[in-house]
């Protein structure tokens, strides 16, 4: 049975996403918390602990006065990002998989172990997953509770919602596919799935396309407007302004289409029953922006 130690008392994210990482691969790993010399260096892997980076001796420290590893984006590693570096292409099926959760998960996780700002929003601050990992500790009403079980819920946690993300990922090169071939049989403007995909980074970065239309589980048809950016709330087209928040009757007198639904009051979104009701919301909404 492999093992893996980590220090002991207030558990962080850091450490937590490495075990659970760790513990997609070798799931009956077992956890060793504590700062002692001689326990921790007969474990397997040390995460966190030990001021060592080696991946050949299973060190994974960051807090060592030597250690500078940085991407080329400037966030420095921790802990749970050199656990990913070395061993998150064994739990994924593709590079644009390792990425995926490089880029969504590991990076912004390591960058608050780092001290590091990612966000320059100083109205409100997002509530991260590195907030919820922290969430398990015990509060200081119950400073007595036992740290190394809430640990092991932590990693159970973290671990599950890492497989779910991991099996996004690993559908990537699939959803990419059919992404494209919708991107080439369509007229440049708006593309037509089948069902919901992830589509954003790929009709981003790989086309004009102002829209794309999907069925939801439903049945009903959606139209979403793409935006300049994966995380911008700026779209290269909207929906025309006086639809903004209209529903059913409403809707259906002033843009004609009988089974029309819905459309967002910030008009980034319209739904119809049909394929063809929602294209025709889409067609109506290019032709008015173009004139």
């Amino acid at each position: 049975m492999k093992t893996v130690a980590v220090h002991d008392g207030t558990f962080h994210a850091d450490e937590v996403l490495a075990v659970a990482i760790l513990r997609l691969l070798y799931p009956k790993i077992k956890i060793i918390r504590t700062r002692d010399p001689e326990k921790f260096n007969k474990a397997d892997f040390r995460v966190d602990v030990g001021r060592r980076y080696n991946p050949k001796t299973g060190d994974f420290d960051h807090h060592q006065n030597e250690f500078n590893e940085k991407r080329k984006n400037k966030i420095p590693y921790a802990s749970a990002g050199l656990v990913w570096k070395h061993f998150g292409m064994k739990l994924v099926n593709s590079k644009e998989g390792f990425d995926y959760i490089e880029e969504k998960i590991i990076q912004l996780l390591d960058a608050e172990d780092n001290g590091v700002q990612t966000y320059s929003n100083e109205i409100v601050h997002p509530y991260t997953l590195g907030n919820v990992i922290v969430s398990f500790n015990p509060n200081w009403q119950k400073r007595n509770s036992d740290k190394d079980k809430l640990f092991e819920k932590s990693v159970l946690f973290t671990k599950n919602l890492l497989k779910r993300e991991i099996d996004f990922a690993n559908g990537m090169i699939k959803a990419n596919k059919i992404i494209k071939e919708a991107i080439s049989k369509s007229n440049g403007e708006y593309i037509v799935l089948d069902h919901l995909i992830p589509w954003k980074k790929t009709v981003i970065t790989k086309s004009n396309i102002k829209f794309v239309v999907h069925k939801q589980s439903d049945g009903n048809w959606f139209a979403s407007a793409v935006p300049v950016k994966e995380n911008s709330f700026e779209s290269r087209k909207l929906f025309p302004r006086k639809w903004a928040g209209l529903e059913g009757k409403e809707l259906t007198q002033i843009t004609g289409v009988e089974d029309s639904i819905f459309c967002h009051k910030n008009l980034f979104a319209a739904v119809a029953k049909s394929k063809e009701g929602v294209i025709k919301l889409v067609e109506m909404a290019l032709k008015e922006k173009k004139s």
